[in-house]
């Protein structure tokens, strides 16, 4: 019975999770097929729009949420269990999170609008207080026509991959071969908490759409960094719900006896 409950809160947040990433998909292509939808849904999908989109907002707030509920469950398992290998994981997934808020509202200045002063403006190709639009080039004085700037020139270019090899490997790769009993045995590996297996298919699934539909179509990150935000919230609520209900059914066990 706990382990039915569990599986079904879990896909219900998943189904809510696939209609907000389908709902966001067909606002972006909408601008592509019909011209006079371009401009709302540039500013809602943030599609070659300069500035942020109500997509990036929602992102932020996931990412801000799956920090603190993150942080909550690390409270309430250390007090129980002390510093240990999962403790660290919890409060790495807090930080993790946390960072990826900042670097969306690039640390509150799309939210307070405050000036860019010179020195960023020079380094950071959007002009904002961000590390993943850094110009690496700039900073380590490397000549403009050298060959390395092509891939330096924005440090988004080597983050964004990166961001989407780790948020597959921790929250699809790993969770599945734990699925299967691939890596059980492995103390690093077993002690990551992972999120539910509905979670982790939503995470593969959207990370295969995207290399096909980007790569062959039309750019969608922003649809698959949303897919990951949410992740990122599913993931932290996974894991409390199955405690809650763990710790639920020990308190009925221990009533009975």
């Amino acid at each position: 019975m706990k382990s039915q409950i569990n599986l079904s809160n879990s896909l219900n947040r998943t189904y809510f999770a696939s209609a907000i990433v389908a709902l966001f998909f067909i606002i972006s292509i909408s601008g592509i097929i019909f011209p006079a939808l371009t401009e709302w849904s540039a500013r809602i999908a943030n599609r070659n729009y300069n500035g942020e989109g109500l997509i990036e907002y929602i992102e932020a707030v996931c990412w801000l949420c799956s920090s603190i509920i993150f942080f909550l469950i690390f409270l309430r398992y250390i007090r129980s269990n002390g510093w240990n290998l999962k403790a660290f994981w919890l409060v790495g997934f807090s930080l993790f999170s946390f960072v990826c808020f900042g670097e969306e509202l690039s640390w509150g200045q799309h939210v307070f609008h405050f000036e860019t002063t010179e020195v960023v403006q020079e380094y950071n190709k959007q002009n904002e207080y961000n590390v993943h639009n850094l110009n690496i080039c700039k900073i380590c004085g490397i000549p403009e026509d050298d060959h390395r700037c092509n891939y330096l020139r924005n440090f988004n270019i080597i983050l964004n991959p990166l961001f989407y090899l780790i948020c597959g490997i921790v929250w699809f790769v790993i969770p599945v071969m734990k699925k299967i009993g691939i890596f059980v045995r492995n103390k690093l590996i077993s002690t990551l908490p992972s999120p539910s297996l509905s979670t982790a298919i939503f995470c593969g699934v959207n990370l295969t759409v995207y290399l096909l539909v980007d790569k062959l179509f039309f750019d969608i990150g922003e649809i698959l960094e949303l897919a990951l935000a949410l992740v990122g919230l599913m993931t932290p609520l996974d894991i409390l719900f199955k405690e809650d209900l763990s710790s639920r059914n020990d308190a009925i066990l221990k009533g009975v006896v």
